[in-house]
C-alpha cells in the first residue's frame, strides 16, 4: 500500500446464523458518496443464499480459506485480504462466520503490514446484538 493512501476502514462480524450475517452485510454494504466499492470478505458457511438481502454491483466479495482465520492468517486468510484491498475499498466488512477466536484475528489484523493497510473500527457480535436493520458504519468511516 502506499504512505499517502489512507487505512481501509473495517468492521468484523461475528456470530449469529448465515441469514443474520446476509442481512448485516447488505445493510454494512450500502454504497458510498465516492463510488468506491464495499469489500467483504467472508469466512464461515453459505454464501448469501438469503435472497431478501442482495448486495449491488458496488460490492467485491470473497472467500476466505475454510478453517479457523486464526490459523489460516498466515498465507490463505491474508492472500484474500490483500486482493480485497486491490480493489482500494471504501469500507471492508471482515465476516468471521459463528464460533471464530475474535479476539486473536483483531489483534493480527491490527499488527504488522495489515495495520498500515487496514484500521479495525469496530466489531459486531450478531449473537450479542442479533438486530441486522440497525448496524451502521461507525461515524467518521
Amino acid at each position: 500500500m502506499k504512505d499517502d493512501i489512507a487505512p481501509v476502514p473495517a468492521l468484523l462480524l461475528c456470530g449469529g446464523s448465515n441469514a443474520d450475517r446476509d442481512a448485516a452485510i447488505a445493510r454494512l454494504a450500502e454504497p458510498v458518496a465516492e463510488g468506491r466499492p464495499i469489500a467483504v470478505l467472508r469466512g464461515g458457511t453459505g454464501m448469501f443464499a438469503n435472497p431478501a438481502a442482495p448486495l449491488g454491483p458496488h460490492v467485491v466479495v470473497k472467500r476466505m480459506a475454510n478453517g479457523c482465520p486464526c490459523c489460516t492468517a498466515g498465507v490463505m486468510f491474508r492472500v484474500a485480504l490483500f486482493e480485497l484491498l486491490r480493489a482500494s475499498p471504501a469500507r471492508l466488512v471482515v465476516d468471521l462466520g459463528p464460533g471464530a477466536p475474535v479476539e486473536t484475528l483483531e489483534a493480527q489484523l491490527q499488527g504488522g503490514s495489515l495495520a498500515r493497510a487496514l484500521r479495525v473500527v469496530g466489531r459486531v457480535d450478531l449473537d450479542a446484538a442479533p438486530d441486522a436493520p440497525s448496524l451502521t458504519w461507525p461515524t467518521g468511516t
